[in-house]
């Protein structure tokens, strides 16, 4: 079982028999070995009935986890006193691709079959709306000193628990087909180590390469955490005329692979260990 949990505690579309909205809290693993579900009275929303519940989710489980990732900003406040009071990290953050789609699901075939339900925008988790800043650079000293466009097929990824890797979050990709070119990011940096911490630090969610209105101009982002979006590259037509054309293919594979890629850290590009490693993921 993973030790990061995702968490959503907000109201459904869906009215009581006071008329009132059903308030509901899920929590799952990142891998989706467990679920919690729980109906919250709408008199009782509040940390205090929230750290009840995540007691009693620990005491189920028999295990505390890292973190809580949860995505709401509306929810801040009550989420994050909640997890302090029953003495859990919590943690804004857009990775809670796990909980993404658990909330599809419940979207699609759970709540419409209940009474009192209202029909509301199919997508409840606008991830690519979230973030908010301005790109930031990465740390000066923190910068790699080379990247590397490069893929790997879905089916390659079947062993990836096995790899020597630092720092790293994986993503089942098993339901794609096993033929599907998955894209990635390799970035070179003689401080590997530092940059795969920094990098676990910042949360990662997903690489856009971003292109001005003129065209001439191309930035390889970074979104990351609840809201924040990093530079890891900038580029300039005609000098870097290939590398964004790479760019450019980087953006169709994600399409054609739901939205996954990955971002990998190494000193140089021919040793067989990573410093970090993350599966990420675009909602399209």
């Amino acid at each position: 079982m993973s030790k990061i949990w995702e968490l959503d505690f907000y109201s459904r579309p869906l009215l009581d028999a006071n008329n009132k909205k059903v308030w509901e809290l899920l929590i799952c693993d990142r891998d989706r070995q467990f679920e919690w579900v729980r109906e919250c009275p709408s008199t009782e929303v509040n940390s205090e009935w929230l750290a009840k519940q995540l007691t009693d989710c620990v005491a189920t489980n028999g295990q505390t986890p890292i973190k809580i990732r949860f995505f709401r900003p509306s929810m801040t406040n009550i989420i994050m006193r909640g997890c302090k009071l029953a003495g859990i990290t919590g943690q804004a953050s857009r990775r809670v691709f796990t909980m993404s789609a658990w909330l599809a699901e419940r979207m699609a075939s759970i709540y419409p079959n209940r009474d009192g339900f209202q029909a509301v925008d199919p997508n409840p988790l606008p991830l690519k709306v979230l973030a908010a800043q301005d790109p930031k650079p990465v740390p000066d000293a923190l910068m790699g000193e080379q990247w590397i466009s490069v893929s790997l097929k879905a089916s390659d990824f079947e062993e990836a628990k096995e790899w020597s890797m630092d720092f790293s979050e994986l993503l089942d990709v098993s339901h794609l087909d096993p033929d599907t070119i998955v894209a990635g990011i390799i970035i070179i940096s003689a401080r590997a180590t530092a940059l795969a911490a920094w990098m676990s630090g910042v949360d990662p969610v997903f690489i856009k390469f971003e292109r001005n209105l003129l065209g001439d101009r191309t930035q390889m982002q970074l979104e990351a955490s609840a809201d924040a979006r990093w530079v890891l590259a900038n580029l300039q037509a005609p000098k870097d005329k290939l590398a964004i054309a790479q760019g450019a293919d980087f953006e169709k594979a994600k399409q054609k692979s739901q939205g996954f890629h990955f971002l990998a850290i190494q000193t140089n590009a021919e040793e067989e260990h990573f410093a970090g490693f993350w599966m990420l993921k675009e909602v399209m």
